[in-house]
């Protein structure tokens, strides 16, 4: 029987931070990674590479939840929030992983700010916390669908329904909670409905006990590993990702962000990493499709057919929502995650699906987070009134020289868009943050931090 279902613990990884002594981390005990849902459903087991892939992401996970990152109090003068950490992961196929060590390590530096020293053992026959001895006589894959990314999200959800106007789907999924799966669940329910194909979900869970650290920059690393894992379960070469390039790229709202302060999940260069490793460890081709990379949210919305509007209003954007156990949490109206999905609903003609039952609390986050993100449109409309845009905004947000997916032209129209929509649809989402804090100016003036920086 599978460990993450039993609760057995499986053989444990070792991690350790700088100075510390190494710890085991034992999936079935420190944390759970359960694919039985998958399994189950493709009547079929991973193969060896597509479950090391996924447990390494996973064992990542846990390690990032688990190592504190040092307090502005604790960090030396002119360091960041960057820890040293060390893992031995055992794998199936040891000796392939250990050839990829120099690229996995630069994925994770990029997208946790860490440096990672990573170690590959050999993991017993079966041992694993993805492998089963179950025998499976038949396949219930649909010929020819597609592996998509499926997170509950409004990108995800318009995504999938303009998919499934001419194909079948397998919505790939990774949830820690049941409120998650359950939205989940709903929003592919309702996109069946509304479509003459059909999305199979195939959905992993994972948690983490005892965890002390919330940022989460590998969280990016997981979702993905999930989609690429099972694209090879489907004998796919290829994994289709639904955001759209504002908020894969997700420039820093403040000059103070540095770095993965302003997460990288999936951005553009973390995709390119993802496919190179994909490819790199498998021998053969892979491909991560990004069909929304050079829209903005609204415009992504405006492609979605009315058909499946009722599925949209059933996603979840908020970076709390789905972090509240509990069913019909209401979004908390006060991150950037549902401030732009307000402000692109807006834009797109959708104010239909706005929620207005947001939670009242947090109100200076709220303030603080819209003057931030209009601070930032203020900032990018200056550069594309400048005679030489690009010049101007790579200048403004050296970042964008990390956005190899578009063209330099495709970059300037992208944010363009983006700067447009706000301009008409300023007053519409400030009616979120109805208090106008001079406590925030300030802030912005000195250029702290906000206190959400979330994933959009």
């Amino acid at each position: 029987m599978n460990p993450a279902i039993s609760g057995l613990s499986s053989p444990a990884a070792r991690f350790a931070s700088k100075g510390s002594a190494p710890m085991p981390l034992r999936f079935g005990a420190d944390m759970t990674l359960s694919g039985h849902a998958v399994v189950d459903r493709l009547s079929r087991a991973l193969p060896a590479l597509a479950a090391d892939l996924l447990e390494i992401a996973a064992s990542v996970h846990a390690i990032d939840r688990l190592v504190p990152r040092p307090t502005e109090r604790q960090r030396p003068p002119g360091t960041m929030w960057a820890r040293s950490l060390w893992a031995n992961i055992p794998v199936r196929e040891p000796d392939r992983w250990r050839q990829q060590i120099p690229r996995l390590s630069r994925l994770l530096h990029w997208l946790t700010d860490d440096d990672w020293a990573l170690e590959f053992s050999q993991l017993q026959p079966g041992a694993g916390a993805l492998d089963t001895p179950q025998q499976f006589l038949f396949d219930t894959v649909p010929a020819g669908a597609v592996p998509v990314l499926f997170s509950g999200g409004l990108d995800s959800a318009a995504g999938l329904a303009m998919e499934l106007l001419h194909s079948d789907a397998v919505g790939i999924s990774v949830h820690t909670n049941g409120w998650m799966w359950r939205v989940q669940r709903r929003v592919v329910g309702a996109l069946n409905e509304a479509s003459h194909h059909r999305c199979m979900p195939l959905r992993y869970r994972i948690s983490v006990r005892n965890s002390t650290e919330s940022s989460q920059r590998s969280r990016g690393l997981l979702f993905l590993a999930a989609g690429v894992a099972t694209a090879w379960a489907v004998h796919q070469d290829h994994l289709r990702v639904f955001e759209n390039g504002i908020g894969a790229v997700n420039l820093p709202y403040l000059r103070s962000q540095q770095g993965a302060e302003a997460s990288k999940a999936v951005h553009p260069l973390t995709l390119r990493m993802v496919e190179d490793l994909a490819r790199a460890v498998s021998g053969g081709t892979f491909v991560v499709d990004t069909p929304a990379m050079a829209l903005t949210k609204a415009e992504l919305l405006r492609r979605v057919p009315s058909t499946a509007r009722k599925a949209l209003g059933l996603t979840v954007s908020c970076d709390v929502g789905f972090a509240a156990r509990v069913p019909k949490h209401r979004a908390c109206g006060a991150c950037t995650s549902c401030l732009l999905r307000l402000q692109s609903l807006t834009a797109a003609g959708l104010t239909g699906l706005v929620p207005m039952d947001i939670h009242e609390r947090r109100g200076h986050d709220r303030d603080f987070n819209i003057n931030a993100m209009i601070w930032q449109v203020t900032r990018l409309r200056a550069c594309l009134d400048d005679p030489e845009p690009w010049r101007r905004m790579v200048s403004e947000f050296p970042e964008l020289t990390s956005v190899t997916d578009l063209t330099q032209q495709e970059v300037v129209r992208l944010y363009r868009a983006y700067v447009e929509e706000w301009g008409s649809n300023e007053d519409a989402v400030r009616l979120y943050a109805r208090r106008e804090s001079r406590t925030v100016a300030l802030c912005l003036m000195t250029s702290k931090t906000p206190s959400d920086n979330p994933r959009r």
